[in-house]
């Protein structure tokens, strides 16, 4: 009995134990006086958060955050991996879900895309403008005042979340600088949303915007049933944004034909925050690296996103003296050193 005591306990320690190693956010809840009710939300700090106390992060904010966070931390922590890094360290926060269809929908509906009634699901629809001031009036500046942030602020969202991004964009109010929609909704509320949206987006914009749209091979569509109707229409849209795009719109689509709804979200978002991030990652190509070309796409990508980004020291570092000790790498160590010196100042010792 002494002995079946002993076991329990030590299976408890170790499940606590376990427990702490895998704490990787902070949960939060508030009053939100806009939406008069409580809110939830997570905040994933990046790897050194702690440990760099004068340096500011880009922020992500993710819709459905109680769904994937843990999945958008690893990817950005993928991305990161390894000598070269793709995006910068980011601050994810993760927003939680009290009435998805009312939050996430930029529009009032009670018919389906085929015309038939839409059921009672329907009756509170089109509080997606209101659900958006508060994230940026009420919840941005509580983070923005707990953490240190910097540009960009990214929006991330999926399915009716997607929509919801792709009307954040239409609406121009300047929010944010970068967009990942994920097989958006666009049948909701069709043909309104579609043809306002496309409109917006081809028109000039007063804020420079970067947006990916990811679209997923879904053969299915509320209303119809089985139907391409939702795919082939999104489709549509996001090649005749990305051929005619307003001005101060940099976007870009892509087509996953392997996926479906479901499926599509981590590919659409790895690949996503690379794309956004374009130019972050240093050209290590042999003969390539050089000061120049890599200032020259920095200062691309900080216009692109509004940002002050810069190569991190502790890469530029190791890249230097890497290239030091393996002159097959074909990289100059002394391009290193100088872009080490355009964005740090002066190195000691070099």
């Amino acid at each position: 009995m002494h002995r079946l005591i002993a076991i329990l306990i030590t299976m408890l320690s170790l499940s606590s134990a376990q427990a702490d190693l895998l704490h990787y956010a902070e949960g939060f809840s508030h009053h939100s006086a806009l939406l008069n009710e409580t809110r939830q939300y997570s905040v994933y700090l990046p790897d050194g958060y702690d440990k760099q106390p004068d340096q500011d992060f880009p922020v992500l904010y993710l819709l459905d955050g109680e769904k994937f966070l843990l999945e958008v931390a690893g990817i950005t922590q993928a991305l990161r991996a390894g000598l070269n890094r793709a995006i910068p360290p980011l601050i994810i926060v993760a927003v939680h879900n009290t009435d998805r269809m009312r939050d996430y929908t930029p529009s009032h509906t009670m018919a389906l895309p085929n015309g038939a009634p839409a059921g009672p699901g329907y009756a509170k629809t089109g509080g997606g403008p209101a659900f958006m001031q508060y994230l940026t009036k009420e919840l941005r500046p509580l983070i923005e005042g707990r953490y240190r942030t910097a540009s960009p602020a990214l929006l991330v969202g999926h399915s009716l979340g997607g929509l919801l991004t792709l009307d954040t964009v239409a609406r121009d109010e300047g929010q944010f600088q970068g967009y990942l929609s994920v097989d958006a909704s666009l049948w909701f509320d069709y043909p309104h949303n579609y043809q306002r949206i496309e409109r917006a987006l081809t028109r000039p914009l007063k804020h420079a915007s970067s947006l990916f749209i990811a679209v997923a091979n879904n053969p299915y569509t509320p209303g119809f049933g089985r139907s391409e109707f939702h795919r082939d229409h999104l489709r549509q849209f996001a090649q005749g944004v990305t051929a005619r795009p307003g001005q101060n719109l940099h976007v870009t689509n892509r087509y996953f034909e392997e996926e479906d709804h479901h499926s599509v979200y981590h590919l659409a978002v790895y690949q996503g925050l690379q794309w956004l991030f374009l130019g972050y990652r240093l050209d290590l190509s042999p003969d390539h690296f050089s000061r120049q070309a890599a200032i020259a796409r920095y200062d691309a990508l900080n216009r692109r996103l509004g940002s002050a980004l810069r190569p991190e020291k502790g890469g530029l570092e190791d890249i230097r003296d890497k290239a030091t000790r393996w002159p097959q790498m074909e990289i100059s160590p002394a391009e290193a050193s100088a872009l080490l010196e355009h964005y740090y100042g002066q190195q000691e010792g070099h």
